[in-house]
């Protein structure tokens, strides 16, 4: 993931959706994260809806190490019950204006399982919008943004996160989730999906001054 992709990603969102929402919450012991504005540079993908701006920047073939692991399981939506997951931190890169989460979800067994739910999200939703980035220090949650679109009908509420897929297998796939800027003092974060144990310590990539 280039950090002129991530600017891509945090411009294209502000310039589609027309309201960019902080989507944040406290830990159950923590405070309220305060959103700032998601806005960069101008560039030629600004005119990109969210979704394909996103398809754009997660393109890059750059391949990121594996920063944390962490298994869960997905309840399907189908009825079908649970399966059986892998949840992989690859990035968190924090600039001026959001922090872009890159992971990767994959079956634990190596075969194809179902990973259609309202488990990351809120029925009927069906993306990754209750992933949350947790400063250790002060307990505070960072969720993804959410934002109206610009062509919607004022009822639409869009998350700058993925859709959760129908289903994985062995090889995965990668996620993302862009949620507002991290002070400066978070060098390291908990990575915390619903479903899944905590990732610890996961340190915080920022662009060189």
């Amino acid at each position: 993931m280039t950090r002129r992709g991530m600017s891509v990603l945090a411009t294209v969102v502000v310039a589609a959706g027309l309201v960019l929402c902080g989507c944040t919450a406290p830990s159950s012991t923590g405070s309220t994260a305060s959103p700032g504005s998601a806005a960069g540079a101008r560039d030629d993908t600004q005119s990109l809806s969210p979704k394909d701006a996103v398809t754009k920047v997660m393109a890059d073939p750059k391949a990121l190490p594996v920063l944390a692991t962490s298994k869960g399981t997905i309840e399907t939506g189908t009825g079908a019950g649970t399966s059986a997951v892998i949840a992989q931190v690859l990035e968190v890169r924090s600039e001026a204006n959001s922090t872009l989460v890159v992971w990767r979800l994959k079956s634990a067994t190596g075969g194809s399982v179902d990973t259609a739910s309202f488990q990351l999200a809120y029925p009927p939703l069906m993306d990754t919008r209750l992933l949350g980035v947790v400063d250790p220090a002060t307990k505070t949650t960072f969720r993804p943004y959410t934002y109206v679109p610009a062509n919607g009908d004022g009822r639409d509420l869009d998350c700058a996160c993925s859709t959760l897929p129908q289903s994985v297998d062995g090889s995965g796939q990668v996620l993302y989730a862009l949620v507002p800027s991290l002070p400066k003092s978070v060098q390291k974060v908990e990575i915390t999906i619903p479903g899944f144990a905590t990732t610890k310590g996961i340190s915080v990539e920022r662009a060189r001054a």
